[in-house]
């Protein structure tokens, strides 16, 4: 069974993605995007409080009694270590997250980086999150990594729910058994950075000068790949992620209703890959795979 698709909304509120020249959606956009994207039977939107006012332009468009399950997250902390007072900044960051969504309770919550869970006094944190559930306020608890080593010592209690990078090009979480692993102990996964920022629609003519020449290369057979299948770059981007069936879903940013429509009419096509051909695009590369080592 393929994934469901989750409306990623970084860019409701930021400038986001290396290939976005239009810039943050403008509000009534977001308002016809949630629209249509209730009406073909998306029900899970994905958000956080790093991403500018997204929360609140979510909150502001959101139609009296829709049926969306919403996944916020809850903001790297810059303090090295935590106490018992942490608790109360959290609760009203919690607490705003809910109102600017308009929102008693949220789907899931997850932690935008992992590793405060390491910090001295984390147990706080942890029991703060355990109590958010508890209480009814979050339905499921997680974290949203970038490698294997973020789940570390992680309580499997906070692991409803990971949110991890997959694409066609990068299947390191894939190969490495983190997916089938997860999914083996009951953890629902979502997959994010399904498109590279863009760089895996468009063709590598158009791409930064910064992208290394081997995934420059790599992208450009691709695209041949596409030609003689007759097919599109996101026809070979997505029927990828329709084939794991370990996901709960996939995360996928949309700056307009063209873009959907074009997602809606790819996700309903049959896969343009023979089985599982796609594990032979895999790269391993992590400077070229990595946003987080880009240039800014």
């Amino acid at each position: 069974m393929k994934p469901a698709l989750c409306l990623g909304t970084a860019q409701f509120g930021l400038a986001y993605g290396v290939t976005n020249a239009s810039g943050q959606v403008p509000e009534s956009g977001v308002a016809q995007l949630l629209n249509q994207a209730s009406a073909s039977g998306i029900r899970l939107l994905d958000t956080a409080q790093a991403y500018g006012d997204a929360e609140a332009v979510l909150g502001r468009n959101l139609a009296p009694g829709h049926a969306f399950q919403i996944i916020s997250k809850l903001s790297a902390q810059l303090q090295s270590s935590f106490t018992e007072l942490d608790t109360v900044v959290w609760e009203e960051e919690f607490r705003r997250s809910c109102e600017r969504l308009g929102q008693e309770s949220l789907d899931a919550l997850l932690l935008h980086a992992p590793v405060d869970l390491r910090k001295p006094g984390s147990t706080y944190l942890e029991e703060w999150l355990l109590g958010l559930r508890n209480r009814g306020l979050v339905k499921r608890l997680g974290v949203s990594i970038y490698t294997s080593d973020d789940l570390e010592g992680v309580n499997p209690e906070l692991l409803d729910l990971v949110q991890l990078p997959l694409s066609l090009f990068d299947q390191r979480l894939l190969q490495d058994g983190t997916v089938s692993s997860l999914r083996a102990r009951g953890t629902a996964i979502h997959g994010r950075s399904l498109y590279l920022q863009g760089l895996l629609l468009i063709p590598a003519v158009e791409w930064p000068n910064w992208v290394s020449s081997g995934m420059r290369n790599h992208h450009q057979n691709l695209e041949k790949l596409a030609q003689k299948r007759d097919c599109r770059l996101i026809d070979l981007a997505l029927g990828f992620a329709k084939e794991q069936s370990d996901l709960e879903a996939v995360v996928v940013g949309l700056c307009s209703t063209e873009e959907l429509a074009e997602l809606e009419r790819s996700w309903q096509m049959a896969s343009p890959w023979q089985e599982a051909e796609w594990e032979i695009w895999a790269l391993q590369d992590a400077d070229s795979l990595d946003p987080r080592r880009w240039p800014n």
